[in-house]
């Protein structure tokens, strides 16, 4: 795991998704996309997990105006481009498969579960997204 703490931008792997979303002609069907693959599988891999819970942060950015903490200088900026991008037809998938990634049946879960000092904090950041994006 490329993960240094808790936050969703906090992993090597979730800027690994940054430039596909940024360059995508179709944000929400990209978006619809990796939720579809957390949500269709009987076991959330570790880099689908991370897909999910970046798209949805973005969205939860755009959306709600949520900070987070990130090493993309640029990742304010595009997130305000975003600002008239219509995610409701994504946004029930995307909390979905945040509890899909937070499940028993997914690797990230498990990964997080065994550090117990960061994994309280790491469940919270997710279920807070999911709330702010399902409320």
């Amino acid at each position: 795991m490329g993960a240094w703490n808790y936050g969703v931008f906090d992993d090597d792997t979730a800027y690994d998704y940054l430039p596909d979303l940024k360059e995508s002609n179709n944000i929400v069907a990209l978006m619809a996309q990796y939720f579809d693959d957390v949500l269709s599988a009987d076991y959330v891999e570790y880099d689908n997990g991370v897909a999910a819970l970046v798209a949805a942060a973005v969205i939860d950015s755009a959306v709600n105006g949520t900070v987070y903490r990130c090493d993309e200088e640029e990742l304010p900026e595009w997130i305000a481009t975003l600002s008239a991008t219509e995610f409701s037809p994504i946004i029930s998938k995307a909390g979905a498969a945040i509890t899909a990634v937070l499940s028993e049946k997914s690797e990230l879960q498990e990964l997080w579960f065994e550090n117990k000092e960061l994994y309280p904090s790491w469940l919270k950041e997710k279920e807070d997204i999911r709330e702010r994006l399902t409320k």
